[in-house]
């Protein structure tokens, strides 16, 4: 009787253990080791109205970095608008660590190579990239998440304690009209040729092949003006992607319609704010209207946020 008592005791022990251990499996280990609470916010600045808006739900998700640079943790969750403040729970000592959030990097789009085998391989923060998953056709032609980047670096946390996060926004929005041709029935396509698809968790370009973003049109049925919008991510001074403007039907470029013509998006963007008195900052503003108004010989006036492209002593000449 003795022995039975004892064998029951010791399966109930074996059960306990085992419901702990699969609660750590089922969680991802977060339910394992020291926890620690956090209040996360997060600090957004745009200039222009964007999709980050307050009323917009947002997926995290959170990295803490050692001071060796492993990575310690990576937590998900969800956060309703920008300006709130979130509890979260982790599995996390006290100590001093870098946070980096990647907000909507639905998998769907993008990719972590270096998180397949998180936790049991802990990556460095200098070897994690996020990389959009470009198709085989090296065409993105469909509507990107609105992804966002926040870090802040050497925060040393207690439990309890409120972290700041500022964000900057990597997904643009354009809306291009181009007026001026004759109404056919022919699709016509604007292109943004670019390698801007990957990023360090520094959020710095890292290397990535040549891709187009395409966005096709044709006329409305009421409309002698063609329009389309695109998505595409991070602009910044000093890159070159590259813009074009076709009868794709045909084949037939329409814009650059010569050699001396400018291309060069971000060109084109700042030489438009500059002429009249601004600076554009990337970080900041990211929804552009582009218009192309074609003469009889089709030759195209820019205008950018309602302002000429115009000819400058840098050279620029739409």
């Amino acid at each position: 009787m003795k022995n039975i008592r004892r064998y029951i005791h010791i399966a109930g022990v074996l059960l306990i253990c085992c419901a702990m251990l699969s609660s750590c499996i089922a969680e991802d280990l977060s339910g394992c080791g020291s926890r620690m609470r956090l209040r996360i916010s997060f600090m957004f600045e745009a200039e222009t109205e964007t999709r980050a808006a307050e009323t917009e739900k947002h997926h995290v998700t959170l990295y803490a970095f050692d001071q060796q640079g492993y990575c310690q943790l990576v937590h998900e969750f969800d956060v309703m608008g920008l300006g709130g403040e979130t509890t979260i729970d982790v599995p996390l000592e006290p100590g001093t660590y870098d946070f980096v959030a990647w907000l909507n990097k639905d998998e769907t789009y993008f990719s972590l190579p270096a998180f397949e085998q998180f936790p049991q391989v802990k990556p460095k923060k200098d070897a994690a990239v996020l990389y959009l998953d470009i198709p085989d056709n090296s065409i993105v032609d469909y509507e990107l998440p609105t992804l966002l980047h926040g870090s802040v670096k050497e925060l040393q946390i207690t439990s309890g304690q409120k972290i700041f996060i500022p964000l900057i926004q990597n997904t643009n929005r354009i809306t291009f009209t181009a007026e001026g041709l004759d109404r056919t029935a022919d699709t016509y396509e604007f292109e943004v040729r670019d390698h801007n698809g990957a990023y360090t968790f520094e959020n710095g370009f890292d290397a990535c092949a040549p891709f187009r973003y395409l966005a096709q049109t044709t006329f409305a049925d009421t409309q002698n003006k063609l329009s389309a919008g695109m998505s595409l991510l991070r602009l910044a001074s000093g890159r070159t992607p590259v813009f074009a403007f076709r009868n794709s039907t045909t084949g037939k470029t329409l814009y650059p319609s010569s050699e001396e013509q400018e291309t060069n998006l971000v060109k084109m963007i700042e030489n438009a704010y500059r002429n009249n008195g601004k600076t554009v900052d990337f970080d900041k503003r990211h929804e552009f209207n582009i218009k192309l108004k074609f003469d009889a010989g089709f030759n195209a006036i820019v205008t950018i946020d309602g302002w000429n492209v115009v000819d400058d002593d840098s050279g620029l000449r739409p």
